[in-house]
């Protein structure tokens, strides 16, 4: 076992215990308000074919395989490593999990899913691993498949501390390399937005006109250093801290 090995099995064996508990809330009362957030928050993203095959990588304690089985999606599965991750959610009643290496799983089910979910994945990897998660993903979606993906953006004002808030990160994604290695893998109709909030009661509705405000303002100082995109560098005006980005697998 190399040393890059032994740093992922160190940290990773107890990714939960030591490192999410501190972070993160495992109560059914958490799972359920995250997948009423999702559910508005994805409404437009997931296909309204509840039989289609979804599979979540790198699922971690499953809060967005939980909404998805929660919306009906009955054939969506969650494959990760960690142990502990995968017994919280299943005391929280998510099914169909699976422990097992994405490299591994992913060769072995080429053109599978309608669906791939990869929440919070790619920036634990390096670059040669970001390419070649990428190209298993595209091989083992079906034609005309999509493939939908969250990861910290080094654009926002807090995009340092998303970086660094996981021992485990290796590197950090603006909204124009992240489209950039999606495409360089080969998926098409990339797009990219943030995260934005999701006005779901009285607070989230003022939360959500506070952030457009705010964006306008980091709109403005954008403009002041960088120019307005008239010039050579295009502007993604993209500043939440965290990012999606939905590609898909054209009919061969």
């Amino acid at each position: 076992m190399n040393s890059l090995q032994d740093y992922r099995t160190r940290c990773y064996d107890v990714y939960m215990s030591e490192h999410w508990k501190y972070s993160h809330s495992f109560s059914k009362e958490a799972y359920d308000f995250f997948s009423k957030i999702s559910s508005k928050r994805f409404k437009k993203v997931l296909p309204t074919d509840k039989n289609i095959k979804i599979l979540d990588v790198a699922c971690g304690n499953g809060y967005f395989l939980y909404f998805l089985q929660k919306q009906g999606y009955v054939n969506s599965t969650g494959i990760d490593l960690g142990h502990e991750q995968l017994e919280s959610a299943h005391k929280a009643g998510v099914k169909n999990l699976i422990k097992t290496d994405l490299f591994e799983y992913l060769p072995e089910h080429l053109q599978s899913f309608d669906l791939i979910v990869a929440n919070d994945i790619i920036e634990h990897l390096k670059k040669d691993e970001v390419l070649k998660f990428l190209d298993c993903i595209y091989a083992s979606l079906k034609p005309n498949g999509k493939v939908l993906l969250a990861t910290v953006n080094a654009e926002s004002l807090f995009g340092c501390k998303a970086m660094f808030v996981d021992f485990t990160h290796e590197q950090i994604f603006t909204p124009i390399s992240l489209s950039q290695v999606m495409r360089v893998c080969g998926f098409k109709d990339v797009v990219v937005y943030g995260e934005k909030p999701v006005i779901h009661d009285l607070k989230s509705a003022i939360r959500s006109v506070l952030w457009r405000g705010l964006r306008k303002l980091l709109k403005i100082y954008t403009a002041i250093e960088n120019g307005t995109g008239r010039g050579v560098w295009k502007q993604s005006g993209i500043f939440e801290s965290r990012m999606f980005v939905v590609g898909k697998k054209l009919n061969a």
